[in-house]
């Protein structure tokens, strides 16, 4: 079971991927990335670039903020 998580875990995500989760233009998670706001992706390849699944999911769990109330 552990060995399902963690493949899970290491899924590879593409750019649009990344933008539909975080829904955050493409554009806004290039700058982000330069200004290492947001998680290097990893390069497959010359130019193929990916961000793991547990990488985009950390980003996210980081900027939850509870709202009051």
């Amino acid at each position: 079971m552990n060995n399902e998580f963690a493949a899970l875990d290491n899924q590879l995500l593409n750019i649009e991927a990344v933008a539909k989760m975080t829904t955050l233009g493409k554009s806004t998670i290039r700058l982000w990335v330069a200004e290492e706001k947001f998680p290097k992706p990893l390069l497959l390849g010359s130019s193929k670039r990916v961000w793991r699944l547990k990488d985009v999911n950390q980003f996210i769990e980081s900027k939850l903020v509870l709202a009051p109330g």
